[in-house]
């Protein structure tokens, strides 16, 4: 950041100490403000999404000092590293309460959350304070982040990470069916090319399975998640109108990737109860043991937490591992990865708006969100962090980076959460022989079009 803009964003900072404590800059006891904050992994190696609200903290009371205000701000933050589910039944609880004591000031979530909280009135737009503190600060985010951050024309959120999601593959099971050093590192461009595809993978899969190397070469995810999409787009498909926003249940794509988890539970490359397993079984499964050769629906944060987790090192992981994105499944689709920014909100119910703002303002800054994008396996959310010394000397960083430019998201819909989980069950089903393909796309269908009505494109 050029002296010119930090100093801007110095005097910034002052003047908003001064607006919001002038009041007390001449009290004679000093006064302590407390705000809570609820932050979320639930990766274990998140954990800056809360420090970072408590080192903002301990920076505005050094402004607070220096500018003779008797008065100081305590941040209790809390992060939770159970399911995503348990964490949103625990923030739903408590807006519901309507209670001021059991609603925290600032919540972390997915941005996929803005739609449903701001549509019940639980957190309140940014944009006046990210136009506050656009300076020095705000504008040096990427501006695509702002977009996932954005319901019905609003700024919900401050974008507070973002990632990348990939296909992991073990080397070494590459290597025991005939791959040379040099194919394994052209991976990751023949699938950017479209030369690798889905199909290809099923046939590494078979030839690690009839090797005798693993007990099930592929896995994924075993809970709900955003990247089950990124089969629909392989197979050429949609799943928002981007003219109307509108969710789309695309047939034809949605049908080839419930076939396509048919094929791998079928072919006994994927257990059919792969959705009852449990995370640390599956991590477990792909790194330690190799008892699997591809993690199909992997995050970029797995990196960190293998190596927290698992006690692996980073060299263990280069040696084992080459990521690439997922690939294309028919003429039609591509190569992609989805992103599923972060954001810190301000709840509706909150007593110190302003000065939540401010704390998250000061938590954004480039070297506080460095360290939880180094703990954390996390991409860089401002251009200058990527110059930043501690970022630019990261090698996984740098790798994951490059993926960026084929990434997708998930709309700010208020019921994408919901199309979500239906997809995730209607795979879950596939693969455990409850059902056929095509009966589970009628279920979906069903579900879908009781759900949005007119809100939904089926095409």
């Amino acid at each position: 950041m050029g002296a010119r803009k930090w100093t801007a964003r110095i005097l910034t900072i002052a003047l908003a100490v001064v607006m919001l404590f002038g009041a007390a800059m001449a009290a004679y006891a000093q006064e302590v403000i407390k705000l809570r904050a609820w932050t979320v992994g639930p990766d274990t190696p998140a954990f800056y999404r809360a420090e970072n609200l408590k080192l903002a903290a301990e920076r505005l009371n050094k402004y607070l000092e220096a500018a003779g205000a008797n008065v100081r701000v305590e941040v209790e933050a809390d992060f939770w590293t159970d399911t995503w589910d348990s964490y949103r039944r625990r923030a739903i609880l408590a807006f519901e309460s309507g209670d001021p004591n059991a609603i925290p000031d600032i919540i972390n979530s997915s941005h996929l959350d803005i739609a449903t909280w701001a549509s019940a009135g639980w957190i309140v737009p940014m944009d006046e304070y990210i136009e506050r503190y656009w300076d020095g600060t705000f504008e040096d985010f990427f501006p695509h982040l702002w977009e996932s951050v954005t319901y019905d024309g609003k700024r919900y959120g401050v974008p507070q990470d973002i990632e990348v999601r990939m296909v992991f593959y073990r080397k070494d099971h590459l290597k025991a069916i005939g791959w040379s050093d040099a194919d394994i590192a052209d991976l990751p461009r023949r699938v950017r090319d479209g030369e690798f595809t889905l199909q290809d993978l099923v046939e590494v899969g078979k030839k690690m399975r009839d090797a005798g190397l693993v007990e099930y070469p592929i896995l994924h995810r075993p809970t709900a998640g955003p990247d089950f999409f990124q089969l629909i787009v392989a197979f050429g498909g949609e799943y928002v109108d981007p003219a109307t926003g509108k969710l789309v249940l695309d047939r034809q794509a949605v049908l080839e990737t419930l076939n396509f988890f048919r094929t791998l539970t079928q072919e006994r490359l994927t257990p059919n109860g792969m959705t009852s397993w449990a995370w640390p079984t599956v991590h477990r499964s792909v790194v330690v043991d190799g008892t699997a050769g591809v993690q199909l629906t992997g995050g970029m944060w797995f990196w960190a937490e293998w190596q927290r987790d698992l006690g692996v090192t980073e060299d263990y992981l280069w040696d084992k591992f080459v990521f690439t994105l997922i690939p294309k499944g028919a003429d039609n689709g591509r190569p992609n990865q989805l992103g599923q920014p972060q954001a810190y909100m301000i709840t509706s119910a909150s007593r110190h708006k302003d000065l939540a703002a401010l704390l998250i303002a000061i938590a954004s800054d480039v070297d506080l969100n460095t360290n939880h994008a180094l703990q954390g396996a996390k991409l860089a959310i401002r251009r200058s962090q990527t110059a930043f010394p501690d970022f630019a000397a990261s090698t996984y960083l740098a790798s994951a980076s490059t993926l960026v430019p084929d990434q997708i998201f998930l709309p700010a819909h208020p019921a994408s959460g919901f199309y979500n989980t239906a997809l995730y069950e209607a795979i879950g089903a596939v693969e455990a022989g409850m059902l056929r393909p095509e009966q589970a796309l009628q279920e979906l269908e069903r579900r879908l079009r009781s759900q949005l009505g007119d809100d939904l494109i089926v095409k």
